[in-house]
């Protein structure tokens, strides 16, 4: 493979070299360390060789989440060069004098969901559905505006603005009147071409997760960098948004304004305007043209694919017994009819692929489907009617169906607390009871002991029936199938349990959480991109885990992304504009 220019170019003068040829980033020949590891150390990437010219359009694809956006984290300075590149990874920025680098490169990353709290309290993330706190009362407009709406505080900035940015807006006030000017007409030309502009108004929460993800990539372009790192922008986005983002980064990118790198995983499309890839895998990465990388692709694709095939075939029953029943189900906020009448069966066994674009009521269904809604105690007959497990939503404690309903969502994946005590096996065993912490009370001051659903304690056999269960959700996700390793399975497995939740890698967290809900033996599981920041591996290992089972419901925009095809018999819910209808896969 041909390998690009060893060399980094500089622009030192105006007459030096013609834009066409100036060098954006240069990498020649070096790995890539965490700080603290020494040179002796396995290096997260090696052998790195990656220059990228005025006039090239690049993505990163990587076959794993963690290792692609460790490339892009180490354009951030976090992650060490070694050696370094004589002036830095972006030469034509480091002789620029007009802003420190770190505010000239941004990272919106969408492959690991970000935690909205990072104390160790569980955040109810099911009040978006009820009453709004006052402190979440923050709208979609005034979080693009915040230090012209009296609003700059810690929950915004974490909420929208890349991480990178530490000194947010502090020049802003020193801005002349022109510069505000701009800002508010750029503003409402990227509202209008990602189409936001209904939403501004509304609170934050309110937002679904794929207009919550283009809000976050507006809020980037309003602070102008010089370039925009964007990983994984397309996971969440309905196909109607998907061109519509495209267009607008590609006509950013050849303006300049700003010089867009797209992070993208191996099954996602290659925007035709790319014109040069990055393959991250294995720990190392093949850079090349379009034409001679598309190859490349095509057959880490393949393998990828013959690796998730699964043997097994999953029927549906008819006959089988009735979890979901809803019957004209409607949801509304005050003149906004989010859910309308709706009528959907789940029965024990089904395989259900739920679809709808971005804010089409898929996130305010399933908080139906789970009882967390509060309209959902409203559908009563002869208008309409919810059954679960065969008895109306009324009539259930809310403990006993989270007992009974696995859930992977990005709200979960946000609200669940991070303290640093709860161990790997302690966060899958709330799975049995939906809770966020195993134990009653009294194993807090010493004796350790399981939650009952009545709040009392468990008899000697639930108890062992419980620890056993977690060891065996452990030895089928747990690290040793993400490689195919079995060397050492036990051993690799204990220590996995062992460490903390809160330190591990953010994809990794999203598979403790998928056996978290898959844990008690629920028969309903429902997973809301459930892949999100999981590397190729694991997600084959889960996939090939879930084609046995329950009940599921998978949510996703990507037909790739659900774990069985026609021949298991799935079946699609999909909702537009909150009307549902079901089709066969």
């Amino acid at each position: 493979m041909r390998h690009i220019l060893h060399r980094c170019h500089y622009h030192y003068t105006a007459i030096a070299q013609s834009p066409s040829t100036y060098d954006v980033l240069c990498i020649p020949k070096a790995n890539i360390y965490r700080f603290g590891d020494p040179n002796s150390a396995q290096p997260v990437l090696r052998d790195v060789n990656w220059t990228v010219r005025e006039g090239e359009s690049w993505a990163v694809v990587g076959s794993g989440a963690s290792e692609k956006t460790a490339l892009l984290e180490t354009l951030l300075g976090n992650m060490r060069i070694s050696p370094p590149p004589p002036g830095g990874p972006f030469p034509s920025l480091s002789l620029k004098q007009s802003r420190p680098i770190n505010e000239s490169v941004f990272l919106v990353s969408f492959a690991h969901r970000q935690p909205a709290f990072s104390g160790g309290a569980f955040y109810d993330y099911t009040a978006r559905y009820g009453v709004v706190r006052e402190e979440d009362r923050v709208t979609l407009r005034q979080s693009m505006f915040p230090e012209e709406s009296g609003l700059v505080r810690d929950s915004i900035k974490s909420f929208i603005v890349p991480n990178n940015f530490s000194a947010y807006h502090e020049h802003e006030q020193q801005d002349p009147t022109s510069q505000k000017e701009e800002k508010a007409r750029r503003f409402e030309e990227l509202i209008d071409k990602l189409e936001l502009g209904d939403l501004l108004d509304l609170p934050l929460v309110a937002l679904s997760n794929g207009q919550t993800r283009r809000a976050r990539i507006v809020k980037a372009l309003l602070e102008q960098p010089d370039i925009l790192l964007l990983d994984e922008p397309l996971t969440g986005l309905d196909f109607k948004t998907r061109p519509r983002l495209l267009s607008l980064l590609h006509s950013l990118h050849a303006s300049n304004n700003p010089r867009i790198i797209m992070g993208l995983r191996l099954q996602d499309p290659i925007p035709e305007w790319i014109t040069h890839i990055a393959l991250v895998q294995g720990g190392r990465v093949k850079t090349g043209d379009r034409s001679m990388m598309l190859n490349e692709l095509d057959h880490a694709h393949i393998r990828e694919t013959a690796r998730s095939a699964a043997s097994v075939v999953h029927t549906s029953n008819s006959n089988s017994e009735v979890l979901v029943d809803m019957q004209n189900v409607n949801v509304r906020y005050h003149e906004r009819h989010v859910l309308k009448d709706i009528n959907w069966t789940i029965r024990s066994g089904d395989r259900w692929h739920l679809q709808g674009a971005n804010g089409s009521g898929k996130t305010t269904l399933l908080s139906v489907l789970t009882g967390d809604h509060p309209q959902s105690y409203t559908q009563r007959a002869p208008t309409s009617a919810l059954t679960l497990f065969g008895i109306p939503r009324v009539a259930h404690a809310t403990v006993q169906l989270r007992s009974r309903i696995g859930v992977v969502s990005p709200e979960l994946y946000n609200a669940w607390p991070r303290a640093r005590n709860m161990t790997v096996w302690e966060a899958i065993a709330t799975g049995f009871d939906g809770g966020s912490s195993p134990w009653t009370r009294r194993a807090r001051r010493g004796r350790r002991n399981w939650h009952a659903r009545d709040g009392g304690e468990l008899n000697e056999g639930e108890r062992k029936w419980r620890a056993d269960r977690v060891w065996e959700v452990l030895r089928g996700l747990g690290p040793h199938t993400w490689d195919g390793t079995a060397q050492g399975e036990a051993t690799l497995v204990e220590e996995f349990a062992r460490l903390s939740f809160a330190e591990i890698p953010a994809g990794v967290q999203s598979m403790v959480l998928l056996m978290r809900a898959l844990v008690g033996r629920p028969p309903l599981v429902l997973l809301d991109e459930v892949w999100a920041g999981m590397d190729e591996g694991m997600v084959r290992a889960a996939r090939a885990y879930l084609r046995e089972g329950g009940a599921v419901v998978v949510v996703s925009h990507w037909e790739d992304e659900v774990p069985w095809g026609v021949d298991d018999g799935v079946k699609r819910f999909k909702l537009e504009n909150g009307v549902g209808t079901v089709t066969m896969a």
